[in-house]
């Protein structure tokens, strides 16, 4: 079930006002409880469990602030998230989990001396051609050609023959790896997103174990750690459970020693993982307006009889919340002035966006009486929400405010008309020739 923004019809018209419209709020009391409590679940089991947030799911460095004091590093998979990271934990606390890494990204990630994890073959060449010392510790990511996820979303398929992620032919990286300055190895996995069904992590950490008895045999190494990557799915949709991460632990701990004990391994390597959704996911929200409402008759197969559907537009659109028009995913919407009415009608819910997939929902059982200026709440916006937003059509992004407790405070300014023209007012533009040479520089007038 998603979670309930703790805000009233009031207090939400009021933050509409002081801050605009539309807004994200992120839930910061809620964020920490379920932050320590997945730590320490994990913990209980494994205790050098590490926890890398994924920093692509909610890039906002109080958020990053905030996790950092619950015991986790970050997942970071681009130079901007590396740089957000470092100020709230160390190095070894950082994984750095790109794909298809260039050589300048990778020197950056070299010079912040983090944790590097590479998605190919190809990047030990590239990690060579930065000039810069190699690490002790190297990650590489396997593919093991499967893939899971209970979503609407078939791309978060993220393994099998269709995938681009990973090293399918993954002992051949560790072998050549073998080569070069490498002391100490470690193995990563993701194949999927949003599931909700744990026997997934049973099946996915057998087949890792496999390859890790394999490489041990044939190459003598020993891993430090497993990174089971992330996954872990939310309820976006009212009859859905929520993942017991209790028995998820456990399950993963038992898994563990079976295959210990099944090859004999002389080994134990660590747990760890980098889940985003699941730990920021539910207690994010995109506060909106209704600023039109049009109704739609169509005639059906019966003479003389007509249905009415009924478009609510919203101020918010694809550019501020991208999955629902995206992937087509669902995010439950609630309507806090008609919180108690129990009589319901289908009706589509949209933007203002120029683009026939800008819909929040479809046919979507939503309170009757709706009427314009009513606020939405579209819920579990906490996690790839705000930060997949875009400037088509001169959108601007919208600002986040972080809730503690009973007050709200701006973590993010609203993008403003000025300051996206801005980008364009070039004062000294130069003008190059094809072979590069300058040809002339201009002062340019607005």
């Amino acid at each position: 079930m998603p979670c309930e923004l703790n805000l009233t019809t009031k207090q939400l018209d009021q933050i509409l006002k002081n801050f605009g419209s539309p807004v994200y709020i992120y839930d910061a009391q809620q964020i920490i409880y379920n932050a320590n409590q997945f730590m320490k679940t994990f913990r209980t089991y494994f205790p050098e469990f590490k926890q890398y947030f994924a920093v692509k799911a909610l890039p906002n460095e109080e958020i990053l602030n905030i996790l950092s004091t619950c015991g986790m590093g970050f997942d970071c998979s681009s130079p901007v998230e590396l740089v957000m990271a470092t100020k709230f934990v160390s190095p070894d606390n950082i994984i750095y989990t790109s794909n298809f890494t260039s050589v300048e990204d990778l020197a950056f990630a070299l010079k912040q001396k983090v944790i590097i994890n590479l998605d190919d073959i190809d990047g030990l060449e590239n990690l060579k051609m930065t000039g810069y010392p190699l690490p002790e510790l190297i990650c590489f990511r396997l593919n093991p050609n499967i893939g899971k996820t209970d979503s609407e979303t078939k791309s978060n398929i993220l393994g099998g023959c269709d995938s681009k992620f990973g090293i399918v032919n993954i002992i051949e990286a560790y072998e050549l790896a073998q080569t070069m300055e490498f002391k100490r190895f470690a193995i990563h996995v993701m194949t999927g997103s949003c599931v909700m069904n744990i026997s997934y992590w049973k099946e996915l950490t057998d087949i890792v174990f496999s390859y890790i008895n394999e490489i041990y045999l044939k190459l003598g190494i020993t891993m430090e750690f497993i990174d089971l990557g992330g996954g872990i799915g939310i309820p976006y949709r009212p009859t859905d459970e929520k993942v017991n991460i209790e028995e998820l632990a456990k399950l993963i701990f038992d898994t563990f020693n079976e295959n210990i004990k099944k090859y004999s391994l002389p080994f134990s390597p660590n747990l760890v993982m980098e889940n985003g959704r699941y730990i920021t996911g539910p207690y994010g929200w995109l506060i909106s307006r209704c600023k039109s409402i049009k109704s739609v008759y169509i005639k059906t197969d019966e003479p003389f009889k007509e249905v009415r559907k009924k478009f609510y537009g919203l101020d918010a659109c694809m550019a501020n919340l991208m999955r629902p028009g995206m992937y087509g995913s669902y995010h439950h919407i609630t309507i806090p002035r008609l919180r108690d009415e129990k009589r319901l009608e289908e009706a589509h819910v949209v933007g203002t966006l120029c683009e026939n997939n800008d819909w929040f929902a479809k046919n979507r059982l939503l309170p009757v009486g709706i009427k314009k200026e009513d606020i939405f709440v579209i819920h579990d916006t906490g996690a790839h929400g705000h930060c997949m937003g875009f400037n088509y059509n001169g959108k601007l992004r919208s600002a986040e405010l972080l809730l503690e407790i009973d007050t709200v405070r701006l973590i993010r300014y609203r993008e403003t008309m000025e300051s996206f023209l801005h980008s364009q007012h070039i004062l000294t533009p130069s003008i190059y020739s094809v072979d590069g040479t300058t040809m002339s520089s201009t002062i340019y007038k607005s």
